[in-house]
């Protein structure tokens, strides 16, 4: 029995040693992976006819099928998509505007995002 109970606290001792040992080594570099920080190009266009979270979809997926698109978030409350492009790619106007009429929307003009992506 006292051979249990020891056994229990040390068991106990060493996991609350080891919970602050690597809570203590979050800050720790060498084990944190580092975000990307290469530029992306992150522009926005207003997109008029979205009516739904399927209008966005659609309209995201449209977007994603660029060449040099990283990724794309279109909000049919805000009427617009926000677009990052992959580091170093450029992407045309046209295109861009082609893709939004191949997903049966109105493409309005090139504005600044209303929320900043990081």
């Amino acid at each position: 029995m006292k051979n249990k109970a020891l056994l229990l606290l040390f068991a106990l001792m060493m996991s609350v040693t080891a919970s602050s040992v690597f809570a203590a080594n979050k800050e720790n570099p060498l084990l944190i992976s580092k975000k990307d920080t290469t530029q992306t190009n992150v522009v926005c266009y207003e997109v008029f006819g979205m009516d739904c979270p399927g209008c966005q979809s659609a309209l995201e997926k449209q977007v994603k099928k660029i060449d040099g698109v990283a990724d794309a978030k279109a909000s049919f409350k805000e009427k617009q998509v926000v677009i990052e492009m992959k580091p170093g790619a450029t992407v045309s106007e046209e295109e861009i505007e082609k893709r939004i009429k191949k997903a049966n929307f109105t493409p309005g003009k090139k504005i600044k995002a209303a929320k900043d992506e990081e």
